[in-house]
Parts: C-alpha cells; sequence; structure tokens
C-alpha cells in the first residue's frame, strides 16, 4: 500500500514543507531523518525506549514456505504467512543469495507505558560480522543499536514515507482508534556504503501522539 502524500509530492519536497497534510515539520525530521529511531523517540518523549520483538524468525534464502499458516507462536522460529513475504521482498531488495540467512522481526517501541512506533524489519544475517550476526539471531537485542556499538557503518536510503493505515498495528499504537487510521510512517533499505550492498529493509509506523508537543507553564512549546 501506497505511503500518502504521493511520491510526487515527496520529489518536489526537497526541503522541509507544510503544505504536506497532516505531516508538520517535527514529523518529517523524524520520517525522513537518518539518526537512529529509538533515539528520536526518546527525545520527543523524555522516556527510555525499548525494542521489544513480537516475531522473530531465522530462515534461509532457499526455504520453501509456500504453505506457511498463518498464524504462529511469537519468538519461536515458526514460518507464519507474514515471513514468507519478507522472505520474497528479500529477494527482490536486498539481493540476497542462495546460502544467506535473513533475520525477520516484528518490533515494539514501547516508552514507560505506551506503544510510540512498531517496525517490520528484514536482515541479511551474513553481511554481518560474526558476533553481530550471532546477537540478532540468538537475543532480542535492537538492531540499530547493536549495529552502533559494535562500530558497523551504515547509511539509509529513504523508499517511502508519509502516512498510511495503521492496520494491524492499531491495537498497539498509542492513541489509535481504527485500523483506517492515518498514522505516520516510512521505509528504508539499510546499506553497508563500504562495499554498497543492501543489509536490510525496514518499515516503521509511528504513533500520532508521538508528536504532539505540551506546551510548559510560560505557554512555550517543548
Amino acid at each position: 500500500m501506497p505511503w500518502t502524500p504521493a511520491l510526487a509530492d515527496r520529489r518536489r519536497a526537497k526541503g522541509a514543507t507544510d503544505r504536506l497534510v497532516g505531516l508538520g515539520r517535527l514529523e518529517q525530521l523524524v520520517l525522513r531523518g537518518d539518526g537512529l529511531t529509538t533515539t528520536s523517540l526518546e527525545v520527543l518523549t523524555g522516556e527510555q525506549v525499548t525494542a521489544r520483538p513480537l516475531q522473530h524468525w531465522v530462515v534461509a534464502a532457499t526455504d520453501d514456505l509456500s504453505g506457511a499458516a498463518g498464524r504462529a507462536n511469537p519468538y519461536t522460529g515458526t514460518a507464519s504467512l507474514a515471513v514468507a513475504a519478507e522472505l520474497r521482498r528479500a529477494h527482490d531488495l536486498l539481493e540476497l543469495l542462495p546460502e544467506e540467512l535473513l533475520l525477520v522481526r516484528e518490533v515494539l517501541l514501547r516508552g514507560a507505558s505506551q506503544v510510540w512506533a512498531t517496525s517490520s524489519v528484514s536482515c541479511v544475517l551474513d553481511r554481518l560480522p560474526e558476533t553481530v550476526m550471532r546477537t540478532l539471531s540468538t537475543s532480542e537485542a535492537p538492531i540499530g543499536r547493536t549495529l552502533h556499538e559494535a562500530g558497523v557503518v551504515t547509511s539509509r536510503k529513504l523508499t517511502g514515507w508519509g502516512r498510511r493505515p495503521a492496520g494491524r498495528w492499531a491495537n498497539q499504537l498509542a492513541g489509535v482508534r481504527s485500523e483506517t487510521e492515518l498514522v505516520p510512517g516510512r521505509e528504508y533499505v539499510m546499506t553497508l556504503p563500504l562495499d554498497g550492498r543492501p543489509l536490510g529493509y525496514f518499515v516503521e509506523w509511528f504513533s500520532p501522539a508521538l508528536f504532539d508537543a505540551p506546551s510548559d507553564p510560560m505557554g512555550r512549546n517543548r
């Protein structure tokens, strides 16, 4: 499902603009910036944000998931239709090789008591140092921070941003009332700049409440 604004609008919006309905400059800073998502959330909320995998799979590029069940137990490695779709997308966008392993996660980014963002992530494990590969495949360690702490340099290519229906994330994101409610989001490919190879594909949805900056007692916005 495409993001709104339309692609043509995104191309015209080289700098921050007030012409995109429902997306202020603060939303654009988060959606179009290249900083760590968890860091952006912590700056905006003043809370410590933790990444909690809701689903976690490691699959081989050659796995046949055509008969995968629509439901799976969380964090068991059991394939579902969702991971089958991610595997197909990885072949298209990440140039997945037959001998490589793919990490697929669905993640909640949670503050003190609310979920501020969710993400769907596909990452090619074999393109990472062995220690990082082992950490990500066997633990709930967040991908961005794990790469940063290990000194793995990456860059991001933004492939879509704007607003789209919350869909199945509606019952997770703070303040969202229905599956059809439009929420800010983005998608991007993470690459390894040393050789230009794609490393991962990320799709992120954000709670609109994240951008409701309260005023201080002097009446100034935070």
